[in-house]
Formats: structure tokens, C-alpha cells, sequence
């Protein structure tokens, strides 16, 4: 079995190869949809807030201080906050939110 082991190697890469890849275009933000931006835990909301305001996102609902969901404002010129962790796509993410979260 593990003679055989090199066999495997392509297979194996493929697969972990597509799972990244169907990851980061399903999580990746779409133009004109909401994104939910991850700072650090240790950001106080009221500076989350500001930074995803400054970046050009109208921010909507924070579930926790460092998670702010945010739509892109009519301009369309929204762009990555500054500090910011993550910038994920809203829709994908709120099945990781909890139930009794005002972000829905």
C-alpha cells in the first residue's frame, strides 16, 4: 500500500486543488452584492464600522464587534477596508452566522 502511494499524489492534488478553488469563488464578494468584512477580534465595533464607511461600504449590521455586513454604496467604487482580514461574499456566509443574529 505504501509503494503505491505515489500513485496517488496527482489525484489527491486535484482534489484539494478544487475544493480551494470552489472556496474562494464561492466566498469571494461579487460586484454589487453585500460582504460581510472580518477585522480582528480585538477591533471595537464603532472602529469597524468607521473603517468599512471609509472604504466605501454601507455598513448594515454587525452579529460581533469584528463582523460588519455591509452593502456597496450607489457609487460602486466600494473597495477593501483598511485592516480588514476577510472580505467574504454576505450570501455565502450566512449560514455561519448565528439564528438569533439582526444581519439576516
Amino acid at each position: 500500500m505504501i509503494a503505491r502511494m505515489p500513485d496517488f499524489i496527482p489525484a489527491i492534488s486535484l482534489l484539494f486543488g478544487g475544493l480551494v478553488l470552489s472556496a474562494v469563488l464561492t466566498l469571494s464578494p461579487h460586484p454589487g452584492e453585500p460582504a460581510l468584512v472580518v477585522f480582528s477580534p480585538s477591533t471595537p465595533g464603532a472602529e469597524a464600522f468607521a473603517r468599512v464607511a471609509e472604504a466605501g461600504w454601507l455598513p448594515v449590521a454587525s452579529p460581533y464587534s469584528f463582523l460588519v455586513l455591509a452593502r456597496p454604496d450607489e457609487a460602486g467604487q466600494s473597495r477593501r477596508p483598511a485592516d480588514a482580514y476577510l472580505l467574504l461574499n454576505a450570501s455565502a456566509m450566512f449560514g455561519c452566522l448565528p439564528a438569533e443574529s439582526t444581519a439576516r
